[in-house]
């Protein structure tokens, strides 16, 4: 029954969120055949570097949903209706102010944000006008993720997976489109790209809401966001808080690394970097997938205080997104040179391409602790633990280390990706430590 529950909420989960990455492969995978060699690398990179600051905004509006789906994940397990509704409501509130907000700030500084990561000349033009047209509209996605998070938690994973399978779709036509001018349109380039990731993921928003008010709350329901939300909003940012510090601690990392990498190395490591951690996602997304779904098993076992299934739960999960990773891993450390040709026959690229994923084989099943263990550890509502370790081990390992490697010891490329993989390794056993105490059974919410 158990494996039946997994299999029954992960594999849409697994599904939705490779779709979301085939996204960015899509959009780099039709820049990289762009034009001149030239012109699909500068393209390549500026796409690249804008998703490294809209990722961290996103970040910012998880402090919201990450609370959110830990919330409703252990109302629901304790079969309290109201509470989930009032969740619900006032999280949409909150994202929706928050959207507002960081819509605005990168319309007016994104920018100056690209100058200060080390863009220059045309890479910071085409990032700028990529910038302005999804970061502007990053209320939306701030929507999405709520909705989105409402719905998987109450275990319904199929319906998400369906609004993204038709996203995808939208944006892939829309990629074409303006990327190479069909149907007499102009050829936009990276602005084209922008538009279609943009109104893709409108329209998916427009179908989950319509899904939500169907199925899950009423209009009246949105009454809450206005009537006395004090005490939702301090769950949510007890839960979401922290949960977000932790990803955004992590992404934070990421960017730090890729303005180092523009500064200090050359533009081949840098685009080899966007390269091998699109193909990295591949391999990602089975712990991410297993790790959302442990998130909401476990809190609904929680809810419910059924705290010996949470604690089992947990460690069989683990130990099948492991024994996954390890195989896809093996695979990767063969085959990554291959791969990587799938973008490129730059011979540079080509061959640190080839070394970077090496050692990235080594790096995935130690992040798979992370991704899954973590996603428990949150789910239970021990949220605070893994976000001071994380911040520790990420800049101590991942990003100074793998600076340390980088330069003074003269690896490039590969020395980050040595110093991620210390962080992962290190991090995933101190958080299996963390659950095997099992201090997270006094952590409950609901």
């Amino acid at each position: 029954m158990k494996n039946n529950k997994l299999f029954k909420i992960a594999t849409p989960i697994f599904f939705e969120i490779l779709l979301f990455m085939l996204l960015g492969v899509a959009d780099t995978f039709m820049l990289s055949h762009y034009g001149t060699a030239k012109q699909a690398s500068m393209s390549v990179d500026a796409v690249g570097m804008s998703n490294q600051v809209i990722g961290n905004i996103n970040i910012l509006f998880a402090f919201i949903s990450a609370g959110t789906a830990v919330l409703i994940a252990q109302y629901f397990g304790a079969k309290n209706t109201d509470a989930i509704k009032r969740v619900a409501s006032v999280s949409l509130g909150l994202n929706l102010i928050f959207g507002l907000l960081l819509s605005s700030a990168l319309m007016i500084f994104g920018k100056t944000i690209l100058i200060k990561l080390g863009l220059t000349d045309v890479r910071l033009e085409l990032a700028n006008s990529y910038l302005k047209i999804v970061g502007g509209f990053m209320v939306f996605q701030a929507l999405l993720n709520t909705v989105a998070a409402i719905i998987r938690s109450h275990g319904d994973t199929q319906i998400t997976l369906k609004v993204t399978i038709g996203m995808n779709i939208m944006n892939v036509i829309g990629d074409a489109i303006f990327i190479y001018g069909l149907f007499g349109m102009p050829v936009l380039g990276v602005k084209g790209v922008a538009i279609a990731t943009t109104f893709s993921r409108i329209v998916a928003l427009m179908v989950l809401f319509i899904i939500l008010f169907k199925r899950y709350l009423h209009v009246s329901d949105l009454k809450y966001m206005i009537q006395q939300p004090l005490k939702e909003v301090k769950a949510l940012l007890k839960i979401g808080v922290p949960s977000a510090m932790e990803n955004l601690s992590f992404n934070l990392a990421q960017t730090v690394m890729a303005s180092l990498i523009i500064v200090h190395l050359s533009e081949v490591a840098f685009t080899t970097r966007v390269y091998a951690v699109q193909i990295s996602w591949f391999i990602l997304i089975f712990g991410a997938a297993v790790g959302q779904a442990t998130q909401i098993m476990v809190g609904q076992h929680v809810g419910a205080k059924e705290f010996e299934e949470a604690y089992h739960t947990c460690m069989v999960n683990f130990r099948k997104a492991f024994a996954i990773t390890l195989s896809l891993s093996v695979v990767l450390f063969f085959l990554g040179s291959k791969l990587i040709g799938l973008y490129t026959v730059d011979p540079d690229i080509l061959k640190l391409g080839a070394v970077v994923l090496m050692v990235d084989a080594i790096l995935e099943p130690g992040r798979t602790f992370n991704l899954v263990i973590i996603s428990g550890l949150r789910g239970s509502g021990d949220v605070v633990f893994p976000v001071v370790i994380g911040i520790m081990f990420m800049w101590g390992f991942g990003v100074l280390t793998g600076y340390m490697l980088a330069t003074h010891f003269n690896l490039g490329l590969v020395g980050f990706w040595i110093g991620m993989a210390l962080d992962e390794w290190l991090r995933g056993f101190v958080m299996y430590g963390r659950w095997h105490s099992r201090k997270w059974e006094t952590k409950r919410i609901a």
